[in-house]
């Protein structure tokens, strides 16, 4: 077993190996390669006898692959293009110092550009990205610019060519412009996306079709065209922008960078071979003008379709919003729904509550009722037959025992104390005046025992003219009375206090108010005090209610009112 798992990581360590190896490899055999056909390319588009390409792809090349690479490895893709160089210049019948220095300029230029757009961009090239285009151009346009001074001069150091030094600069700079704008975008884009599939989408791809068809009849249409035979048509100018346009609507930056280099390739090879409309002058104006057409013509296009995928972006953004909008729309929704329904619930669950308070409020009063009639009717009355009893058995003592005849007044002055205490209890429970004599003797009748037990002044005043008071509402009334003295009797600290009963035009407004020590009503109501419950239940049930003012130190007022219909 242990000798299978050390082969086995054996093997996993030799193919981790090799894939370090053979990556980098590929990378390089692909860039030489690359390099060689690009610089046989560059030649094979070289108006003669200048010495400079009008379009020379090595330097792109170089330029794209430090772009689609790391850093550390820079160094040996540029080695790799070497041999290639070498090759492809020796070919050509070209000195050995002329190659090594166009060698040095070109990996100069490269290396500049890849540098500086690596420092501004900060994140990968992206050339569906407005901003990063712009970033690309400015590196394509001051590369070229920087590096053509040290090729023009080597030119001129190796005596190679009869052009003078600012020729073979303009020459030079506006070839690599060229190469930069239109093969860079095309290798990055490609090399890093591939090749797309057209199988699910048929109608794409036959509109590639279309589209690849449109540019070659275009190119074949300029190439037919001799300017030395026929006269000059400007026409053939636009021939090919309806094309590039489609290509950046249609398809991108994938797309236009494609058709930019085979309508460059068409140009520029009509151009030299005397066809189309860019071979009217000398080979030096031609080249020029070619190039500048190409050049200007890239740089909206790219724009174009950059913008277009960031506002295809900005819509699937916008879409994506829109439909989680929509899902946070309809999750609020349910989540309203639910909450109405749970409020729904709750506030049947309150009402539910609420009329059980109100019965146990009703079961309460005729409990008390029962209670109060039982001491009053039949332990009051059993009371008084034993203290009658007592007397009897006092009067039929048959010889005078002083402690006897003394033990028998204290049984029947306790009796008469038991059924004084019963009865002050049967009128606690239920006070009978209320029934017979209405609410206003009762409470009078209440704040004489309380004015006595609790030794506190109380004033009472009544505006009830002489109408009537039912009894669930004198009853309400009474009991929140009788709550609301027991209140000042136990926390106000007060020796006095107001009681008033009047009828005004909605209906009894009682109001008991004290000069005691107060208290926060806020922070009073946030506790829940029984009492307080217990007063705002019985208004609700008769479609009432009440109000506390009370300050601390400046004593407690109790304003309930209960509506008569």
């Amino acid at each position: 077993m242990s000798e299978l798992v050390v082969s086995s990581t054996k093997v996993r360590r030799n193919e981790l190996a090799g894939g370090r190896v053979l990556r980098p490899a590929l990378a390089a055999l692909s860039v030489a390669a690359a390099y060689f056909i690009g610089a046989k390319i560059g030649f094979a588009l070289t108006f003669q006898p200048h010495p400079v390409s009008t379009l020379w792809p090595p330097n792109a090349i170089l330029f794209a692959a430090l772009i689609l690479s790391k850093p550390r490895s820079w160094w040996f893709l540029l080695l790799a293009a070497f041999p290639a160089h070498v090759l492809v210049q020796l070919n050509a019948d070209i000195p050995a110092s002329m190659i090594l220095c166009w060698f040095v300029s070109n990996c100069t230029e490269a290396l500049f550009s890849a540098s500086l757009l690596r420092y501004l961009t900060k994140s990968e090239l992206r050339f569906d990205n407005t901003q990063h285009v712009s970033i690309f151009i400015l590196v394509s346009l001051l590369g070229p610019f920087l590096s053509s001074f040290l090729d023009a001069a080597f030119v001129m150091l190796n005596h190679f060519g009869d052009s003078p030094y600012w020729a073979v600069f303009r020459l030079r700079f506006f070839s690599n412009v060229l190469a930069c704008l239109t093969l860079v975008p095309l290798i990055v884009i490609w090399g890093r996306g591939g090749f797309p599939s057209f199988r699910r989408t048929f109608w794409k791809g036959l509109e590639v079709g279309a589209l690849g068809a449109g540019l070659l009849s275009v190119g074949l249409i300029s190439l037919r065209v001799r300017s030395a035979g026929q006269q000059t048509r400007p026409a053939l100018l636009y021939l090919p922008l309806p094309l590039l346009l489609w290509a950046a609507i249609r398809f991108g930056p994938r797309g236009t960078s494609a058709a930019l280099v085979i309508v460059s390739i068409f140009e520029i090879w009509g151009a030299i071979h005397g066809f189309g409309p860019f071979a009217t002058q000398s080979a030096e104006m031609n080249a020029l003008s070619v190039q500048m057409f190409l050049i200007l013509a890239s740089l909206p296009l790219m724009f174009l379709a950059a913008l277009i995928k960031e506002r295809e972006r900005a819509q699937e953004l916008a879409v994506q919003k829109e439909q989680r909008l929509e899902l946070a729309l309809d999750s609020a929704h349910q989540a309203s729904r639910a909450l109405s329904e749970s409020q729904e619930k709750l506030h049947q669950s309150h009402n539910q509550i609420r009329k059980l308070l109100g019965r146990l409020i009703d079961v309460q009063e005729a409990e008390r009722r029962r209670i109060s009639r039982e001491l009053h009717d039949d332990l009051n009355q059993k009371i008084a037959t034993l203290s009658i009893n007592i007397s009897k058995l006092k009067r039929n003592v048959p010889m005078p025992d002083g402690p006897l005849i003394s033990e028998l007044d204290q049984l029947r002055e306790t009796a008469s104390g038991l059924t004084n205490e019963v009865r002050r209890l049967s009128h606690q429970l239920h006070p009978a005046v209320l029934e017979h004599l209405g609410l206003v003797k009762a409470i009078e009748s209440y704040i004489a025992s309380f004015a006595e037990e609790e030794q506190i002044d109380v004033r009472f005043s009544a505006e009830l003219h002489d109408e009537r008071i039912p009894f669930q509402t004198s009853i309400c009334l009474y009991r929140i009375a009788v709550e609301a003295l027991r209140n000042v009797a136990r926390h106000s600290g007060a020796r006095s206090a107001v009681v008033s009963l009047k009828r005004n035009s909605d209906g009894v407004e009682l109001c008991v108010s004290d000069s005691g020590s107060g208290f926060d009503v806020e922070k009073f109501r946030q506790d829940g005090g029984l009492g307080l419950i217990s007063i705002e239940e019985r208004l609700r049930l008769l479609q009432g209610g009440c109000e506390i003012f009370s300050t601390p130190g400046r004593g407690t007022m109790l304003v309930a009112k209960v509506p008569l219909t």
